[in-house]
Parts: structure tokens; sequence; C-alpha cells
């Protein structure tokens, strides 16, 4: 039996001869379908060619889990965005972010290797690190010139893949369902709720670094719709008090807290020890003193805690940091 696709091959071709009828070269529904048939296989395979590609299949997988959070469509640090070769090539306010031929000159590249202490580091706050392979994959197609549709298996030389892994675990609930509760939500208290990563179970991140004097324990409270949907809260210079650490004791799903410069204390820490999977918290420039660290310790799931320009740690050392 022939199939559908020779028969829109069939078609395709005898309309496109000479030899057909006057007749036969009138556009016939069955032609018309054989066009676009056509049509569509070339772009199928259009698609199927850019996929291959070395940009798209090694360079764009790093870029979306190590740099989009804070280089997308949603937030763009330094007018920089990542989220396509061509906001790439664009660059931000500094210039652009890769010179083609040149990794040592390009500011991605650089960024990536700078020593994770150093303030340029990237990605920042904290984020996961680009692994050695990683490096190795944006240098050599640097290197190679930088080209969005050069061929996966023209630049040799690249780290294998990695074996897949397991599936990971849920950050947190999808948070499409209630994206109009969320949209809301932003609207009425002036706070931002954004897309952690482009993996809808990955969790919101809370912000409020645009207008920090309009967050305070109240805004915390009215959160309680979305609180198990937040799993980063970047509260700092805010207005909130321990009894916002009440609230914020609630975020289930919460994996990095900034309270830098709030009127937080050691009192209001105990409200966070429910907090089963918080890994990084900054107290920079609190009121918090050995007592409120101390109590932090007994959390299995704390891996980094900042202390500068606090009573912990030595009240005579005001640049302490405890890290676990």
């Amino acid at each position: 039996m022939t199939s559908w696709l020779s028969r829109i091959f069939s078609v395709a071709r005898f309309v496109r001869s000479g030899n057909a009828s006057p007749s036969a070269r009138r556009p016939s529904p069955l032609s018309r379908v054989g066009r676009q048939g056509v049509a569509f296989l070339a772009i199928a395979v259009s698609s199927a060619r850019a996929e291959d590609t070395f940009f798209a299949k090694r360079v764009t997988p790093i870029l979306e889990q190590k740099c989009v959070v804070c280089h997308g469509a949603e937030k763009q640090k330094g007018k920089l965005r990542l989220d396509s070769f061509a906001h790439l090539m664009r660059g931000g306010e500094g210039g652009p972010a890769v010179t083609a031929g040149d990794p040592k000159g390009s500011e991605l590249f650089v960024r990536v290797t700078l020593h994770p202490e150093d303030e340029d580091f990237m990605p920042a706050d904290s984020k996961p690190p680009l692994t050695p392979d990683e490096v190795k994959v944006l240098e050599l197609w640097i290197a190679a010139g930088a080209s969005e549709v050069i061929a996966l298996a023209a630049i040799k030389g690249a780290p294998a893949l990695a074996a897949p892994k397991a599936a990971v675990l849920p950050l947190a609930p999808d948070w499409r369902a209630r994206a109009p509760q969320i949209a809301q939500l932003e609207k009425a208290l002036g706070i931002r709720l954004v897309p952690r990563s482009m993996v809808a179970t990955d969790g919101l991140v809370l912000r409020t670094a645009s207008s920090p004097g309009r967050c305070d324990d109240t805004t915390l409270a009215k959160l309680a719709p979305v609180a198990d949907l937040i799993v980063e809260a970047e509260l700092a210079r805010t207005k909130i008090t321990d009894a916002g650490l009440a609230v914020v004791g609630t975020f289930v799903n919460l994996r990095v807290l900034d309270l830098t410069r709030t009127a937080v204390t050691s009192t209001g820490l105990n409200d966070l020890l429910a907090l089963k999977n918080l890994e990084t918290l900054n107290l920079t420039a609190t009121a918090v003193d050995d007592s409120g660290v101390a109590a932090l310790r007994q959390m299995a799931s704390i891996k980094q805690t900042w202390v500068f320009e606090t009573k912990a740690g030595g009240a005579d050392n005001p640049t302490a940091a405890a890290k676990k």
C-alpha cells in the first residue's frame, strides 16, 4: 500500500513536471496538500538540523540551567540576556558577552572561570557554578567561532555528555495552575514572584529589591496562598521583623533566604527551625548573636550562614561568617 508520504511526494513531482496537462497544472486540492506536505517536511528537516548544532545540543542546556534565572526574560542582571543566541551575542551594559574565537577575551567565559569568592564570579548568589566539563564546552565553542549553526560533530574534544540522571525530585508544586493568583498578588503587594528556572516544579523566587520598603510582616502574611511555591526569598532591606519570620517559617520548600539589614533577631530565628529544606541563610547586618546561630546549627539542611556585621562569632568581629 502506498503511504501518505509517498503520495505527497508523487503529487509534488507531478505538479512540478513540465509534461503535466494544463488541467493537471491547475492547483487541485490534492496538489495543495502535496505542497503543504513538502513545506512541512522542509521545516521539519530544518528544525532537526538546528537541533544537531553544537550550540543547541551543548551550549544552550548550560545557559538554561546555570544562567537564565538571572539573565532571562524575567530578570536581566547587567542588562544581559542569555536565553537565546541573538541575546547572547548582543551582550549587556558592559559590552559583548562573547568574542568569537577568543574565550579569554569573552566576558562570559571570564566570569564563569573566576575564583568563586570573586564578586564578579558567575553564577552569583551561591547558585551552582559551572562544572569543569561545562566550562570546557563554552571554551571550545567560543574558540571555534561562537557559531549558532556549527554542527555538533564539527567541534572536537568536547567532554562526553553525562549519562542521563535519575529523575530529579521537584523543589515545589507546579506553579502554573496558580499563575492568575500569583499575578494578582504581585500587583496588589508590589513584590515579584518569578520562576526559579524554566522547570515549572523548581519553584518561585520572592523578589523585593525594586521596592523593599513595601514589604513588611503584613505583606508576607498575604503570601500564604503561595507559601509552598517559594524556594528563594530575597528580603534584604525590607521592613520585616521577628513576626514576619513566623510567616517565613511556613514556606515549607524554602531553600535560600536573605535577611540582610532587616530588624530580625535571634529570637525570631527559632521560627525557621521548621524549614527542613533551608540551605543558605544571609543574616548580614542584623541583630542576631551567637544564641541564634547556635539554634540554626541544629538544622541538618543548612550549608551556609552569613553573619557579617552581627554579634555572632564574637562581638569584636564585625565581619564574622559561619559556614557549616
